[in-house]
This record gives C-alpha cells, structure tokens and sequence, in this order.
C-alpha cells in the first residue's frame, strides 16, 4: 500500500474527525472496524463515537459492533483499575512506591488517552534498589514469573530494564515490572533518576504515581520506536495524539518536552513520535516545533528515507487486509533494529540466532 493509501484509509480519516464517517459507505466501515480491531482501537473508535454524537445515526449493524466494543473497553478499564488497588496492596506491606506506565497510568490517572484504550498487561516501574523486595511481595501475592527457561531469566535479569513478565496464578492477569525506561545495555541511556524525581502522585492513593506530562509523552515515543513489533504502533500514536492535545494547552508545553527530550537523550523517539502523529492524525504540533525537533533526526539522508518507508509499512501494516511484502520486510527490519538499540553486538548475535532456532 502506497503512503496515501495508508493516510486516506477510512479507519485514518475517522481518528481524525469521526464526523467523516457519515459519508462512509458499508464497505468502508468494514475496512475501518478490521483494522481497528486488529490495532487494538476498536474501543477508542467507538467512545470518539459516542462523544461526537455519530454513533445513534449510523446503521444498526455498525452500532452493534460499537456499542460492543464500547462495552469492552469500559469493562477493561474497571479491571485496570482494580488490579492496580491488588497491586497497591501487594506493594504497600513493603511501603514500595511505583510508577503506572502507559495504558495502566492513562486509566488510573484519567488522562484523555484513557477513553477506549486496550491493554495486554499492566506496566509499573518500582525503584531499582526496592527490585528484588517488589518482586518477592509480588510472588506472595500470587504474582508468578512466565519466562522461567535459564536463557530467558538471565536475559532479563542482567540485560533488560524489567524482571521476566509476571502472570497473576488465579486470576490470569499480566504485570511487567520495570526498574527504569530502556535496557541498560541500550544506546539510549536516560537517566530514570530524573523521572522519579518528576513522578506526580495519584489523588488519594498510596505510593502510586504516574510520569509527569512530558516524561509520559517521551516514554510513549520511546516505547513505540523502540519496539521490535509496531502492530500496536498506530494504537500508540493515538495515545500520543491525545496527550499532546491535553497537555499543549499549556503554552510552555512544547519547550518543556523539547527541553526534557534533550535532557534525557531521547530526541530521536521524539522527533519520529512528533513526525508521524502529524502524518497518521494530522495532530496539530506548531511548524516551529517539528523543525526544532529535525535536529534529533538522522544525519544521513539515506538512513533517513529507510526509515521513512520501514516506518511507514510497519505502523500502517495493520490497515491492509494482507500484509504486502514492503510490510513484512519492514517489520522484521524494525524487529532486528530494536534489538541493535537494546544490546552491543556481543550480545546482539547470539540472542538473535539463539531466538531463531529455539522456540519461545
């Protein structure tokens, strides 16, 4: 699929304005409605069409899978968060403080990503000297480790910025524990004392925080053009779409997020965040910001057109019925770069033939 292919996709021009989607006929709705199911947005599709008042207007069928999906994500966010208080409460006996990352911090802290987000599991950062105390109050509490080869526990333990993902043993429920933003071995190093000393405190709960504004739009940027898989890239964007828009209404907003990108080494996320928010979802970021932010891109101008089109092709693959060869290509292109931003070549190889040849 071509780049106005992607960006004139029905499921793109109704993030945009959803009002678009009067004139939409049934098979752009079934286009829009697979895609967002397959990026996790079927839920936020359906509040942005109760809030512009869409949703009692269009065809029964359409109504019926929105009001569904509408369900969905109002029933998962009722789970976050009471999963967060478990985890409060498994965390308090030790007086443990953490931080809510991404989808978890948007529920728990109302912030406009909330409204129809979809999560896997729930995301935390504990202060790396209280690890191993959060860990062993976690297990206590019913929380088990789910990557329990020797390979796989020592990969995370001495080289990723979390412990091995944790699965509650009744309830089923995922937990990954993070110690700071990106693996220590990364070529990116920012400093996470800096984040804790921004964290902004949860309205009536104990020793749950969040990121501060600009920490949060960072991290998101950094956990998307970080990941190896970017199927959730467009859910992602969303997200970051929707901070902007909250956040920006403070003037000194845009210079403070520049100014902490700076700080802490993380201007290349940044800018790709800002670059393809603008793109996908026409967020409106001041032509003086994106050009401030251009002195984080690539200096080569090949490298850079690369990663236009591998960007492009991964975050729009879930808008093609079948993804295209350039999709495929560019995913396992994204794949072993976010391995080379994680770890020195030493350790790079071995793990990528090692994770070739044996099964998960």
């Amino acid at each position: 699929m071509s780049e106005n292919g992607y960006i004139n996709h029905p499921l793109i021009r109704y993030l945009r304005a959803p009002d678009s989607a009067t004139t939409f006929a049934a098979a752009d709705w079934e286009r829009l409605l697979r895609a967002a199911r397959h990026g996790y947005l079927a839920s936020r599709v359906a509040w942005l069409a109760t809030q512009s008042g869409l949703i009692e207007n269009l065809p029964e069928k359409i109504q019926f899978h929105l009001k569904s999906a509408l369900r969905v994500g109002q029933s998962q966010s009722i789970s976050v968060k009471w999963e967060v208080e478990q985890i409060q409460k498994a965390l308090a006996y030790a007086d443990i403080p953490f931080a809510l990352l991404k989808g978890a911090a948007y529920i728990e802290g109302g912030f406009a990503s909330a409204h129809g987000r979809l999560l896997s599991d729930i995301d935390i950062m504990v202060p790396r000297e209280r690890l191993a105390e959060a860990e062993k109050a976690l297990y206590e509490h019913g929380w088990f480790p789910t990557k329990l080869d020797a390979y796989d526990q020592r990969y995370y333990r001495e080289w990723m910025h979390e412990l091995p993902p944790m699965q509650h043993l009744s309830r089923g429920t995922s937990i990954d524990v993070h110690h700071t933003i990106l693996p220590p071995t990364a070529l990116l190093k920012p400093d996470v004392s800096k984040l804790w000393k921004s964290v902004i405190a949860i309205e009536n709960q104990h020793q749950i925080f969040v990121l501060s504004p600009v920490d949060m739009v960072l991290h998101s940027a950094t956990h998307l053009f970080h990941e190896g898989e970017l199927k959730h890239g467009l859910r992602d964007l969303v997200d970051i779409d929707a901070l902007i828009g909250q956040f920006s209404v403070d003037a000194g907003f845009f210079d403070a997020l520049i100014g902490r990108a700076h700080e802490l080494d993380l201007g290349r996320p940044l800018f790709y965040a800002l670059k393809y928010c603008r793109l996908f979802l026409h967020t409106p970021i001041p032509v003086e910001v994106i050009s401030s932010v251009a002195k984080f891109g690539s200096g080569s101008t090949a490298v850079a057109k690369i990663m236009d089109i591998v960007l492009l092709h991964s975050i729009g693959s879930i808008l093609e019925g079948r993804p295209d060869i350039r999709s495929s290509v560019s995913q396992i292109v994204m794949y072993v770069r976010s391995h080379y931003l994680r770890m020195p070549m030493n350790l790079l190889i071995p793990h990528l033939v090692r994770k070739q040849f044996t099964a998960d």
